[in-house]
């Protein structure tokens, strides 16, 4: 029995050194960012690893938006490998996701980065319903870890206003102005 006991704590250990000699990530790259695409609106929300976008230094700066978002290395390789399991390692294609203008017959776009290599698959109007049903689970995963990943980012907003769409309101009645 302490023989088995013995060999079985060997392996682990020895599992163990492996694992942590190793990059930790499944990808050659821990560089990721993941990019969606809505043609439709003209909007894009981005999750970007910590070897991507250091954390700490983006969002220190004022921005235009607050689309990026940053995880951990490791959640961002198991997010890729999983949205590649759904679907995306069958349908995508080499290269950036075309600047298209909204409205037109692409409706979504998924973008992956992975160090120097880049990677798209888009869907559309002339999409087979099996592709989009495959696409949505990618973009519902994608939107899932987007809205649990925390962001402090301070956006640039010179007149104070607007980002709601609000009206002011006159503080003597409530009403808006």
């Amino acid at each position: 029995m302490t023989a088995i006991l013995g060999a079985l704590v060997a392996s682990l250990s020895g599992a163990i050194l492996c694992a942590c000699a190793s990059s930790g990530a499944a990808r050659s790259s821990s560089a990721l960012l993941v990019t969606l695409h809505d043609f439709k609106s003209g909007v894009s929300f981005e999750l970007a690893s910590e070897s991507h976008t250091e954390r700490v230094a983006y969002y220190s700066g004022a921005r235009a938006d607050a689309a990026r978002k940053v995880q951990t290395d490791e959640i961002m390789s198991l997010f890729v490998g999983e949205i590649e399991r759904q679907g995306l390692a069958r349908h995508a294609q080499v290269g950036r996701a075309p600047a298209l203008a909204p409205g037109g017959v692409i409706s979504w776009g998924l973008e992956v980065e992975c160090g120097p290599e880049t990677s798209h698959w888009l869907v559309g109007k002339g999409s087979a319903p099996a592709d989009w049903q495959e696409f949505q689970k990618c973009r519902d995963t994608f939107l899932q870890l987007y809205n649990i990943t925390v962001s402090f980012q301070a956006v640039q907003n010179d007149s104070g206003r607007g980002f709601f769409g609000e009206e002011p309101r006159s503080a003597a009645d409530g009403k808006r102005e």
